[in-house]
Protein backbone atom coordinates (compact mmCIF):
# COMPACT_ATOMS: atom_id res chain seq x y z
CA UNK A 1 0.00 0.00 0.00
CA UNK A 2 1.06 3.45 -0.66
CA UNK A 3 1.65 5.99 2.28
CA UNK A 4 -0.24 8.54 2.66
CA UNK A 5 2.79 11.02 1.98
CA UNK A 6 3.96 9.21 -0.91
CA UNK A 7 3.85 10.48 -4.56
CA UNK A 8 1.37 8.63 -6.75
CA UNK A 9 2.77 9.99 -9.81
CA UNK A 10 5.99 10.63 -11.03
CA UNK A 11 6.66 13.24 -13.88
CA UNK A 12 10.41 12.30 -15.25
CA UNK A 13 11.69 15.09 -17.58
CA UNK A 14 14.83 15.03 -19.30
CA UNK A 15 16.38 17.95 -19.79
CA UNK A 16 19.21 19.35 -21.99
CA UNK A 17 19.65 23.28 -22.33
CA UNK A 18 15.85 23.80 -21.78
CA UNK A 19 16.03 27.50 -20.01
CA UNK A 20 13.91 28.91 -22.45
CA UNK A 21 10.69 26.25 -21.74
CA UNK A 22 11.28 24.49 -18.26
CA UNK A 23 9.84 27.64 -16.20
CA UNK A 24 6.49 27.32 -17.75
CA UNK A 25 6.85 23.26 -18.15
CA UNK A 26 7.08 22.57 -14.12
CA UNK A 27 4.51 25.50 -14.02
CA UNK A 28 2.45 23.08 -15.60
CA UNK A 29 2.78 20.27 -13.28
CA UNK A 30 2.49 22.58 -10.37
CA UNK A 31 -0.90 22.57 -11.63
CA UNK A 32 -1.57 19.62 -11.30
CA UNK A 33 -4.09 19.12 -8.05
CA UNK A 34 -6.38 16.55 -8.17
CA UNK A 35 -3.16 13.70 -7.70
CA UNK A 36 0.37 14.13 -5.89
CA UNK A 37 3.07 14.04 -7.82
CA UNK A 38 6.81 14.11 -7.95
CA UNK A 39 8.83 15.80 -10.36
CA UNK A 40 12.35 14.22 -11.11
CA UNK A 41 13.98 16.60 -13.29
CA UNK A 42 17.11 14.93 -15.12
CA UNK A 43 19.57 17.27 -16.23
CA UNK A 44 21.38 15.93 -19.81
CA UNK A 45 24.55 18.10 -19.30
CA UNK A 46 22.72 21.42 -19.89
CA UNK A 47 25.16 24.25 -20.00
CA UNK A 48 22.60 27.02 -19.88
CA UNK A 49 20.28 27.88 -17.09
CA UNK A 50 17.91 25.04 -17.13
CA UNK A 51 19.44 23.91 -13.77
CA UNK A 52 19.57 27.09 -12.23
CA UNK A 53 16.05 27.58 -13.15
CA UNK A 54 14.72 24.81 -11.84
CA UNK A 55 16.64 25.31 -8.49
CA UNK A 56 14.69 28.73 -8.13
CA UNK A 57 11.15 27.30 -8.38
CA UNK A 58 11.85 25.98 -4.67
CA UNK A 59 9.13 23.45 -5.02
CA UNK A 60 9.90 20.45 -2.70
CA UNK A 61 8.36 17.80 -4.81
CA UNK A 62 11.48 18.81 -7.69
CA UNK A 63 14.42 15.89 -7.14
CA UNK A 64 17.25 17.12 -9.51
CA UNK A 65 19.79 14.86 -10.76
CA UNK A 66 23.05 15.77 -13.42
CA UNK A 67 24.11 13.35 -15.46
CA UNK A 68 26.65 13.97 -18.23
CA UNK A 69 25.13 14.36 -22.32
CA UNK A 70 23.75 11.22 -22.51
CA UNK A 71 20.38 11.66 -24.26
CA UNK A 72 16.94 11.61 -23.38
CA UNK A 73 16.74 7.64 -23.11
CA UNK A 74 19.39 7.49 -20.99
CA UNK A 75 17.81 10.38 -19.11
CA UNK A 76 14.36 8.76 -19.08
CA UNK A 77 16.05 5.53 -17.71
CA UNK A 78 17.74 7.27 -15.02
CA UNK A 79 14.83 8.86 -13.69
CA UNK A 80 12.39 5.87 -13.63
CA UNK A 81 15.13 4.11 -11.28
CA UNK A 82 14.81 7.39 -9.11
CA UNK A 83 10.97 7.34 -9.08
CA UNK A 84 8.79 7.00 -6.27
CA UNK A 85 5.37 6.81 -8.12
CA UNK A 86 3.06 3.79 -9.15
CA UNK A 87 2.26 5.98 -12.32
CA UNK A 88 5.05 7.28 -14.64
CA UNK A 89 4.75 10.41 -16.52
CA UNK A 90 7.69 11.31 -18.92
CA UNK A 91 7.27 14.93 -19.78
CA UNK A 92 9.59 16.57 -22.75
CA UNK A 93 11.54 19.79 -21.03
CA UNK A 94 9.94 21.98 -23.65
CA UNK A 95 5.64 20.77 -23.58
CA UNK A 96 3.46 21.44 -20.78
CA UNK A 97 0.43 19.84 -19.13
CA UNK A 98 -3.17 20.93 -19.37
CA UNK A 99 -4.76 21.91 -15.63
CA UNK A 100 -5.62 18.50 -14.10
CA UNK A 101 -5.21 16.31 -16.57
CA UNK A 102 -2.69 13.90 -14.48
CA UNK A 103 -5.27 14.03 -12.44
CA UNK A 104 -7.97 12.56 -15.12
CA UNK A 105 -5.71 9.85 -16.54
CA UNK A 106 -5.07 8.28 -13.04
CA UNK A 107 -8.63 8.22 -12.48
CA UNK A 108 -9.23 6.83 -15.91
CA UNK A 109 -6.57 3.95 -15.05
CA UNK A 110 -7.71 3.23 -11.62
CA UNK A 111 -11.38 2.83 -12.75
CA UNK A 112 -10.48 0.68 -16.02
CA UNK A 113 -7.36 -1.29 -14.31
CA UNK A 114 -5.69 -0.03 -17.36
CA UNK A 115 -1.77 0.32 -18.11
CA UNK A 116 -1.53 3.31 -20.14
CA UNK A 117 -3.72 6.48 -20.67
CA UNK A 118 -3.66 8.44 -23.29
CA UNK A 119 -4.95 11.84 -24.02
CA UNK A 120 -5.57 14.65 -27.08
CA UNK A 121 -2.72 17.04 -27.46
CA UNK A 122 -2.33 20.23 -29.45
CA UNK A 123 0.86 20.78 -31.91
CA UNK A 124 2.09 24.08 -31.39
CA UNK A 125 4.22 25.76 -33.58
CA UNK A 126 6.46 28.60 -34.38
CA UNK A 127 5.90 32.03 -36.32
CA UNK A 128 8.72 34.39 -37.86
CA UNK A 129 8.99 36.00 -34.45
CA UNK A 130 9.36 32.66 -32.89
CA UNK A 131 6.56 32.72 -30.73
CA UNK A 132 4.48 29.62 -30.23
CA UNK A 133 0.75 29.25 -30.90
CA UNK A 134 -1.50 26.46 -31.42
CA UNK A 135 -1.83 24.78 -34.69
CA UNK A 136 -3.54 21.30 -34.58
CA UNK A 137 -5.60 19.46 -31.87
CA UNK A 138 -4.52 15.55 -32.55
CA UNK A 139 -7.03 13.25 -31.64
CA UNK A 140 -6.98 9.59 -32.38
CA UNK A 141 -8.14 6.26 -30.95
CA UNK A 142 -6.60 3.01 -30.80
CA UNK A 143 -7.96 0.08 -32.27
CA UNK A 144 -8.23 -3.56 -31.37
CA UNK A 145 -4.56 -3.92 -32.15
CA UNK A 146 -2.90 -1.35 -30.40
CA UNK A 147 0.67 -3.02 -31.73
CA UNK A 148 -0.25 -2.30 -35.21
CA UNK A 149 -1.46 1.04 -34.66
CA UNK A 150 0.81 2.41 -32.77
CA UNK A 151 3.71 0.50 -35.23
CA UNK A 152 1.89 2.01 -38.31
CA UNK A 153 0.29 4.81 -38.10
CA UNK A 154 -0.31 6.15 -34.50
CA UNK A 155 2.21 8.34 -32.44
CA UNK A 156 1.65 10.57 -28.83
CA UNK A 157 4.49 12.54 -27.49
CA UNK A 158 5.34 11.37 -24.13
CA UNK A 159 3.86 13.80 -22.14
CA UNK A 160 0.04 12.63 -23.65
CA UNK A 161 0.74 9.01 -21.93
CA UNK A 162 0.34 8.39 -18.72
CA UNK A 163 2.36 4.61 -17.96
CA UNK A 164 1.38 2.26 -14.89
CA UNK A 165 4.69 1.56 -13.43
CA UNK A 166 4.32 -2.27 -13.55
CA UNK A 167 4.29 -2.04 -17.29
CA UNK A 168 7.34 0.43 -17.41
CA UNK A 169 9.16 -2.02 -15.46
CA UNK A 170 8.24 -5.14 -17.49
CA UNK A 171 9.53 -2.71 -21.39
CA UNK A 172 12.79 -2.46 -19.44
CA UNK A 173 15.29 0.85 -20.24
CA UNK A 174 14.44 3.53 -22.99
CA UNK A 175 16.14 2.30 -26.51
CA UNK A 176 19.14 4.16 -26.97
CA UNK A 177 20.33 2.66 -30.40
CA UNK A 178 16.82 4.47 -31.77
CA UNK A 179 17.89 8.51 -30.91
CA UNK A 180 14.71 9.90 -33.17
CA UNK A 181 12.09 7.77 -32.38
CA UNK A 182 12.53 6.09 -28.99
CA UNK A 183 9.22 7.66 -27.51
CA UNK A 184 7.36 6.09 -30.26
CA UNK A 185 9.28 2.62 -29.52
CA UNK A 186 8.55 2.58 -25.88
CA UNK A 187 4.78 2.69 -26.44
CA UNK A 188 5.14 0.13 -29.25
CA UNK A 189 6.92 -2.05 -26.45
CA UNK A 190 4.36 -1.20 -23.94
CA UNK A 191 1.41 -2.65 -26.19
CA UNK A 192 3.96 -5.13 -27.82
CA UNK A 193 4.06 -6.15 -23.71
CA UNK A 194 0.54 -7.05 -23.44
CA UNK A 195 -0.43 -3.67 -21.95
CA UNK A 196 -4.17 -2.40 -21.86
CA UNK A 197 -4.81 1.19 -23.35
CA UNK A 198 -7.29 3.90 -22.42
CA UNK A 199 -8.30 7.05 -24.31
CA UNK A 200 -9.12 9.76 -22.01
CA UNK A 201 -10.82 12.61 -23.81
CA UNK A 202 -9.75 15.99 -23.64
CA UNK A 203 -6.56 17.59 -24.63
CA UNK A 204 -4.04 17.51 -22.09
CA UNK A 205 -0.55 18.18 -23.45
CA UNK A 206 0.89 21.37 -25.14
CA UNK A 207 3.41 20.04 -27.78
CA UNK A 208 6.31 22.38 -29.19
CA UNK A 209 7.22 21.20 -32.29
CA UNK A 210 10.49 22.21 -32.50
CA UNK A 211 11.46 23.69 -36.13
CA UNK A 212 15.38 22.48 -35.40
CA UNK A 213 14.49 18.83 -34.20
CA UNK A 214 16.52 16.65 -35.48
CA UNK A 215 14.14 14.97 -37.71
CA UNK A 216 13.59 17.77 -39.51
CA UNK A 217 17.20 19.13 -39.74
CA UNK A 218 18.22 15.57 -40.82
CA UNK A 219 15.42 13.79 -43.05
CA UNK A 220 17.71 10.66 -43.99
CA UNK A 221 18.98 10.16 -40.51
CA UNK A 222 14.91 9.95 -39.50
CA UNK A 223 14.10 7.70 -42.07
CA UNK A 224 17.14 5.23 -41.20
CA UNK A 225 15.92 5.40 -37.01
CA UNK A 226 12.47 4.23 -38.51
CA UNK A 227 14.18 1.43 -40.42
CA UNK A 228 15.85 0.10 -37.57
CA UNK A 229 13.36 0.29 -35.63
CA UNK A 230 11.33 -1.83 -38.01
CA UNK A 231 14.29 -4.25 -38.22
CA UNK A 232 14.55 -4.82 -34.91
CA UNK A 233 10.80 -4.90 -34.40
CA UNK A 234 10.63 -7.87 -36.89
CA UNK A 235 13.62 -9.52 -35.05
CA UNK A 236 11.85 -9.59 -31.70
CA UNK A 237 8.93 -10.66 -33.15
CA UNK A 238 10.44 -13.36 -35.23
CA UNK A 239 12.86 -14.45 -32.19
CA UNK A 240 9.47 -14.64 -30.05
CA UNK A 241 7.28 -16.66 -32.79
CA UNK A 242 4.69 -13.43 -32.60
CA UNK A 243 4.52 -12.44 -36.26
CA UNK A 244 1.04 -13.13 -36.97
CA UNK A 245 -0.91 -12.18 -40.24
CA UNK A 246 -1.45 -8.54 -38.87
CA UNK A 247 1.78 -8.05 -37.87
CA UNK A 248 3.12 -9.08 -41.13
CA UNK A 249 0.78 -7.13 -43.23
CA UNK A 250 2.48 -3.82 -40.93
CA UNK A 251 5.83 -4.79 -41.38
CA UNK A 252 4.80 -4.75 -44.88
CA UNK A 253 2.94 -0.90 -44.55
CA UNK A 254 5.79 -0.25 -43.19
CA UNK A 255 8.74 -1.09 -45.24
CA UNK A 256 7.01 0.04 -47.88
CA UNK A 257 6.79 3.57 -46.85
CA UNK A 258 10.31 3.79 -45.77
CA UNK A 259 11.04 2.51 -49.68
CA UNK A 260 9.67 5.21 -51.22
CA UNK A 261 11.42 7.56 -48.58
CA UNK A 262 14.52 5.66 -49.20
CA UNK A 263 14.38 6.10 -52.70
CA UNK A 264 15.32 9.35 -52.53
CA UNK A 265 18.09 9.18 -49.90
CA UNK A 266 19.66 5.99 -50.31
CA UNK A 267 18.92 4.22 -53.06
CA UNK A 268 21.38 0.97 -51.91
CA UNK A 269 19.05 0.72 -48.49
CA UNK A 270 16.21 0.66 -51.15
CA UNK A 271 17.00 -2.17 -53.03
CA UNK A 272 17.65 -4.09 -49.70
CA UNK A 273 14.37 -2.91 -48.40
CA UNK A 274 12.55 -3.67 -51.55
CA UNK A 275 14.16 -7.13 -51.74
CA UNK A 276 12.71 -7.77 -48.30
CA UNK A 277 9.20 -6.76 -49.00
CA UNK A 278 9.22 -9.19 -51.84
CA UNK A 279 10.00 -11.71 -49.05
CA UNK A 280 7.10 -10.94 -47.23
CA UNK A 281 4.55 -10.27 -50.05
CA UNK A 282 5.68 -11.64 -53.13
CA UNK A 283 2.79 -9.62 -54.94
CA UNK A 284 3.79 -6.18 -53.20
CA UNK A 285 2.90 -3.03 -54.84
CA UNK A 286 3.33 0.74 -53.27
CA UNK A 287 0.43 2.13 -51.68
CA UNK A 288 1.29 5.44 -52.65
CA UNK A 289 -0.55 7.32 -55.76
CA UNK A 290 -2.49 5.13 -58.06
CA UNK A 291 -0.15 5.92 -60.81
CA UNK A 292 2.72 4.56 -58.93
CA UNK A 293 0.77 1.60 -58.42
CA UNK A 294 -0.25 1.21 -61.83
CA UNK A 295 3.09 1.68 -63.16
CA UNK A 296 4.41 -0.60 -61.11
CA UNK A 297 2.36 -3.24 -62.23
CA UNK A 298 3.37 -2.55 -65.89
CA UNK A 299 7.30 -2.00 -65.11
CA UNK A 300 7.80 -3.13 -61.44
CA UNK A 301 8.31 -0.92 -58.59
CA UNK A 302 11.93 0.03 -59.01
CA UNK A 303 11.72 1.12 -62.22
CA UNK A 304 8.31 2.82 -61.50
CA UNK A 305 10.21 5.07 -59.03
CA UNK A 306 12.97 5.80 -61.09
CA UNK A 307 10.07 6.96 -63.90
CA UNK A 308 8.54 8.99 -60.72
CA UNK A 309 11.91 10.49 -59.45
CA UNK A 310 12.60 12.06 -63.06
CA UNK A 311 8.98 13.17 -63.58
CA UNK A 312 9.61 15.39 -60.28
CA UNK A 313 12.93 16.68 -61.18
CA UNK A 314 10.99 17.60 -64.73
CA UNK A 315 8.47 19.24 -63.34
CA UNK A 316 11.12 21.23 -61.03
CA UNK A 317 12.74 22.83 -63.44
CA UNK A 318 10.01 23.78 -65.08
CA UNK A 319 8.68 25.23 -61.89
CA UNK A 320 12.31 27.41 -61.51
CA UNK A 321 11.98 28.29 -64.86
CA UNK A 322 8.65 30.03 -64.72
CA UNK A 323 9.38 31.76 -61.24
CA UNK A 324 12.81 32.86 -62.99
CA UNK A 325 10.62 34.55 -65.74
CA UNK A 326 7.94 35.45 -63.15
CA UNK A 327 11.22 37.61 -61.69
CA UNK A 328 12.51 38.73 -64.65
CA UNK A 329 9.35 40.49 -65.40
CA UNK A 330 9.06 41.88 -62.11
CA UNK A 331 11.86 43.94 -62.09
CA UNK A 332 11.56 45.21 -65.67
CA UNK A 333 8.45 46.55 -64.95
Amino acid sequence: MRASNAPAISVIIPAWNAGRWIRATLASVASQREVPVEVILVDDGSDDDTVAIAESSRDVRVTILRQARLGPSRARTAGTAAAHGAFIQYLDADDELTPDTLGRRFAALESSGADVAYCDWVRCEPDAAGQFSETEVVIDELGARPDVDLFTRSWWPPGALLYRRTIVDRIGPWREDLPIIQDARFALDAAVAGARFVHVPGVGLRYRQMPDSLSRRDPRAFVLDRLRNARTAEEEWRSAGTLDAARQRALVDVYGALARNLFECDRRRFHEVYAHLRELDPDFRPSGPPSLRRLSALIGYPAAEHVAAAWRAAKRVVRAGADGKMTRTAASS
